[in-house]
């Protein structure tokens, strides 16, 4: 797979995620927030993200090269406010050009598009620079900002999700014509 670069949408910088910035984020927060060029609020990570998902990351990572992708979100400052660490996200790849999609936003910035914005950005990246066939996504039915942001970037339900009581969701890249 294709390594990402940074990415940007109208209000996101999304900064491609490495062993060494998910180490930063474990061990030195200061450093994080250096090395992103934003203010890392007091409540990071997203609460999905604990210590063992980004041990979990760094481990992906070391060993199966170019099976993860991730992506930390910063909003940018427009000059009467600092850059901030809002979110991040990213995708496994599968067999066969199958990517799992997965993000997390700090409560603060939920309802407000950003996440809508950032999972486009992710599922463009992944279809165009990382040759996906298909992008899954899984949620839970009462997580109903999560099922808005899929079914805003294009995302159709298809069933229960691996875990007990979520539900599946999934893109198709489009065919050329």
């Amino acid at each position: 797979m294709i390594g990402p670069g940074l990415l940007k949408s109208s209000r996101l910088d999304i900064i491609p995620a490495t062993v060494d910035l998910y180490r930063l984020e474990l061990e030195y927060r200061e450093g994080l927030a250096s090395a992103l060029d934003a203010v890392v609020p007091p409540e990071w990570p997203p609460e999905q993200v604990t210590r063992e998902v980004i041990e979990e990351f760094i481990a992906r990572m070391m060993t199966e090269p170019g099976r993860m992708s991730g992506f930390y979100w910063v909003l940018r400052g427009d000059g009467s406010c600092s850059r901030i660490l809002i979110g991040s996200g990213g995708f496994l790849l599968h067999n066969d050009g199958v990517m799992e999609l997965g993000y997390s936003v700090l409560p603060e910035w939920q309802g407000k598009g950003y996440t809508t914005e950032a999972v486009g950005i992710l599922v463009d990246w992944a279809f165009t620079c990382a040759h996906a066939r298909i992008i899954v996504a899984c949620t839970y039915p009462h997580i109903t900002g999560s099922i808005r942001v899929l079914e805003k970037n294009g995302f159709q339900v298809i069933g229960d999700g691996p875990l007990e009581g979520t539900i599946a969701y999934e893109k198709h890249r489009r065919s050329a014509r």
